[in-house]
């Protein structure tokens, strides 16, 4: 009896354990579905799958998804109740920063509306009396069980405030999937080539670069790109310096993202720039204080392949690892004591061939206005 005894329990607690697993599951599905219909903007929908994933999970992230789309409904009280709800659940704190905000710009509309917003949500209880036996005969109303008067002392409780949705949306509205507006972001650099003259510069060079992306075609994920790189090359000779190199250029780009993990993406690049060179031992590359004249430029051009992979609630992070050259022409231009470079070695062109690593953060609205909350 005793082993049967066990037996059950082990049963009921596998059982309890799968229930709990599934209710968890179907929350998360309800709450996956809730966000596509807010991002089609079909806030009712959104409104009743958020609900239904807080009955059956209570997780603070659903309820900041209902006051998300309550507010968007214009169901202002309501809002405030849902996101009331997020404290009661032990929130992490990232989350509870997120809540707060979306409750001063829910109390801000209202006051814009010239709405009374209620500290409870509202309630709109059919029930004047909660309950409870109906008022005496002198229109007093009742005590409860415990002697206590009713709510609202038996008066019908104010109906949930309601208003226009804000004019202004408050969440991102296109589902993350590697669409962006415009990015900044940074890239360090290294690789190997020939520069100039044989024997003039060395083979090796090391450098970082500066951009901002913008996107001309979003469903192409069509782009372009200013930049302004700075590499050095070492010297190949002990009576020869090294060549400070600036370039400054932009580029068209296209993603090319996998279907099975959109976050991942091939970008291939190409670019034309304005090389500005520096020579150590062109007699006119410094003042002597410690200021670097780049006295000679020419024109290249940039080809490059980047893999990227973006992480983040709306995939606003990228870091990216990337293989590269640069190509230039000879000197272009150049000081009146060597307008052709030749003093310097640079009346030849080059290549260079280069590595990288780097790292973008994405805005998903124009001037960098990113969206005021992100669903969760």
């Amino acid at each position: 009896m005793i082993r049967l005894s066990w037996v059950t329990a082990a049963l009921c607690a596998a059982g309890a354990a799968a229930y709990a697993e599934s209710q968890a599951d179907i929350a998360a599905k309800l709450n996956d579905e809730g966000k596509d219909a807010m991002y089609a903007q079909n806030f009712g929908q959104a409104s009743s799958k958020f609900r239904e994933a807080v009955a059956r999970v209570p997780e603070p992230k659903y309820f900041f998804n209902l006051c998300t789309s309550l507010f968007q409904e214009g169901k202002f009280d309501e809002a405030l109740t849902a996101c009331n709800a997020v404290g009661n659940n032990k929130p992490i704190p990232e989350l509870q920063t997120k809540t707060d905000k979306l409750v001063g710009r829910i109390k801000d509309e209202a006051k814009a509306q010239g709405l009374e917003l209620h500290a409870a949500g509202g309630g709109g209880v059919p029930d004047p009396n909660n309950g409870n036996p109906p008022p005496d005969g002198n229109g007093n109303p009742p005590p409860d069980g415990n002697g206590n008067p009713p709510p609202n002392n038996g008066q019908p409780m104010a109906p949930p405030t309601v208003g226009r949705a804000p004019t202004q949306g408050v969440f991102m509205a296109t589902k993350p999937d590697h669409h962006y507006t415009w990015s900044l972001g940074a890239d360090v650099l290294g690789g190997g080539g020939k520069i100039g003259q044989q024997d003039y510069y060395g083979s090796t060079f090391a450098g970082f670069r500066l951009k901002g992306d913008y996107v001309l075609n979003g469903p192409m994920r069509i782009g372009a790109q200013g930049y302004l790189q700075f590499s050095q090359f070492g010297s190949q000779r002990n009576d020869l310096g090294t060549l400070s190199v600036i370039d400054v250029g932009v580029a068209a780009y296209k993603h090319f993202c996998a279907a099975a993990v959109e976050s991942l993406c091939l970008t291939p690049l190409v670019g034309v720039q304005i090389a500005l060179m520096a020579p150590s031992h062109d007699p006119g590359s410094t003042d002597g204080a410690g200021t670097t004249f780049y006295n000679y430029s020419a024109v290249g051009g940039r080809a490059e392949l980047n893999a990227e992979f973006a992480f983040g609630n709306r995939q606003e992070h990228v870091i990216g690892a990337m293989v590269g050259i640069n190509a230039y022409t000879k000197v272009l231009s150049g000081p009146t004591y060597d307008t052709d470079g030749m003093g310097v070695g640079l009346d030849a062109g080059g290549a260079a061939f280069y590595l990288g690593v780097g790292y973008a953060y994405r805005f998903n609205t124009p001037f960098g206005a990113a969206a005021f909350v992100s669903l969760e």
